[in-house]
């Protein structure tokens, strides 16, 4: 599940950098969204398999919120310093909008400590600046609506959000029978119907609103219920064929995709490559669960997905590449990588080691 994984990672790079002449595959947000499936694939087998028992969620927790949030102020402190660093010299960057006066200091202070948290960090996409103060909007892209996201360090860190808030509830859903799973996710469905009833099919609502998204994550905890149910199932030449149907379907996305509105949920194209992939998870980790190289490469994704719009604003300073942008894509992707990779080495394995004592610890399955 690894080169999945650093895929959907790298279609959110192309999205943020323009992509190969506008080819940007699926577009960030179905990445995102294949991402929260993925996740929740994952949860379900540690809390069934390794954290299995309520007695383990505290270990659980610490281990999610170290595999969160270590590599997360990495980055911060990473984009914090030359951030500073530019602004010394008399540039522009992020942090120069915290000088600006046209929100009050309190609200910068409060805007500002999302950076830290890092839970609430999508609040700002129902922000909008009125008259000097922050407003509530409910459409991310109208008029006025999107600047308030400029105060995020890390602008992708809203979905690391979501992602939280779903390892806190999820020992209290994810252990629970497959029946109690489904009329979870249904109620998440029609909530999100409902909206969308109501008006409320664009962005914010349709990939970035957490009692929405759950069904994502609980369409990955079934789809590894069905794995574990026979896992021998998902081994042999047709379980390959539907795994190899994921990658194939999100490379060729924009010529089966048609013209549907695809910043839209519910729109059919987008559907379907959700279900696909749920549907597919069993198979894509029946493939690759005894892979090292494809767990090493699955690894870079967590960092290029943080990393990927620092490297694309210095690169992107290059006179070469600035007059290139496909070429300043490509340059981005690799440079990207091979800091991820360096992150992944020497730092991250150091993480992992920490997080294994824990579980060992905590008694938890190997």
């Amino acid at each position: 599940m690894g080169l999945l994984r650093l895929l959907l990672a790298a279609i959110v790079l192309f999205e943020h950098t323009g992509g190969l002449g506008g080819y940007a595959m699926t577009g960030g947000a179905v990445a995102v969204q294949c991402f929260f499936i993925i996740s929740g694939f994952y949860m379900g087998l540690v809390l069934n398999e390794r954290y299995d028992r309520p007695a383990l969620n505290r270990a659980f927790y610490t281990n999610r919120a170290i595999r969160i949030f270590a590599m997360y102020y990495l980055f911060l402190a990473l984009h914090l310093a030359v951030f500073a660093l530019v602004e010394v010299q008399g540039g522009t960057t992020p942090l120069g909008i915290y000088a600006d006066d046209r929100i009050g200091l309190g609200e910068r202070i409060g805007l500002g400590a999302l950076n830290f948290t890092a839970i609430g960090q999508e609040l700002p996409l129902w922000l909008t600046v009125e008259d000097g103060q922050l407003a509530w909007t409910a459409t991310f892209k109208a008029s006025g609506a999107g600047e308030v996201i400029n105060y995020m360090m890390i602008p992708m860190a809203w979905s690391l959000s979501l992602e939280l808030m779903f390892y806190a509830v999820a020992p209290f859903i994810a252990r629970r029978s497959v029946k109690a799973i489904v009329v979870v996710l249904a109620l998440s469905l029609a909530a999100r119907a409902l909206a969308a009833g109501g008006g409320l099919v664009d962005d914010p609502w349709s990939y970035r609103f957490f009692p929405f998204e759950l069904a994502l994550f609980l369409a990955g905890v079934l789809a590894y219920r069905v794995w574990a149910s026979d896992r021998a199932l998902w081994v042999g030449n047709a379980a390959k064929a539907l795994a190899l149907a994921v990658p194939v379907a999100i490379l060729t996305w924009p010529w089966w995709s048609g013209d549907w509105p695809h910043d839209q949920f519910f729109s059919p194209p987008r559907l379907a490559l959700l279900t696909l992939v749920a549907l597919a998870l069993p198979a894509i980790h029946g493939w690759s669960q005894r892979s090292a190289v494809d767990r090493a490469i699955g690894e870079l994704s967590f960092p290029v997905y943080l990393g990927h719009l620092l490297v694309f604003a210095m690169l992107g300073a290059l006179p070469l590449l600035k007059a290139s942008p496909s070429l300043l894509t490509i340059a981005t992707l690799l440079v990207t990588c091979a800091l991820a990779w360096v992150l992944v080495r020497f730092v991250d394995v150091r993480i992992e080691a920490l997080r294994r004592r824990i579980a060992a610890r905590a008694g938890a399955a190997g």
